[in-house]
């Protein structure tokens, strides 16, 4: 008798190892007492087709906007610190773009010069720099150079330099 329990034992222990092995979110699920979902069994679907959506929704969070729809106008006494205001994002002109562009470029110049590094190997790495910080392509670049050349950009922004220096 004693020779077919443990028989039995080794064999449920056998079975069990298989099985975890196969299975290892099993093992750790038994170890800390969750029970598995089957596979095999279908979730049973409610009739009751009523829209629980506002349950889904974390507190602070907004659901998707359709994009097609018009703000509703704000009526009656409203708490302004819940109004949802367009975050508004300043418009550059390509003249504003091309100035911070071109005062990027002459203020690297200025800082090659003071380390006596000027030269076309400066220039270059000195575009690069630029264009790098202001993510731009190398056909961007040459009509950026273009535009700048055409109106003496870089010139205007060295004198304007030269005479900010002075009066530091």
């Amino acid at each position: 008798m004693l020779k077919i329990l443990i028989k039995a034992a080794i064999l449920v222990f056998i079975i069990l190892s298989i099985y975890f092995i196969v299975n290892p979110s099993a093992c750790s699920n038994l170890m800390m007492g969750r029970v598995t979902n089957s596979m095999e069994v279908e979730p049973v679907v409610p009739n009751d087709t009523a829209d629980h959506s506002e349950l889904f929704t974390p507190a602070g969070d907004q659901p998707l906007a359709d994009p097609n729809q018009q703000p509703q106008p704000v009526e009656g006494v409203v708490d302004t610190n819940t109004l949802q205001q367009e975050p508004q994002l300043p418009s550059y002109t390509q003249e504003d773009i091309d100035y911070a562009v071109a005062s990027r470029y002459v203020e690297l110049e200025n800082e090659y010069a003071q380390k006596n590094a000027l030269g076309k190997d400066a220039a270059k790495e000195i575009s690069y720099i630029v264009m790098d910080d202001f993510e731009m392509t190398q056909p961007e670049w040459e009509a950026f150079l273009q535009r700048a050349t055409e109106s003496n950009l870089f010139d205007k922004i060295r004198s304007e330099q030269m005479q900010a220096a002075p009066a530091q």
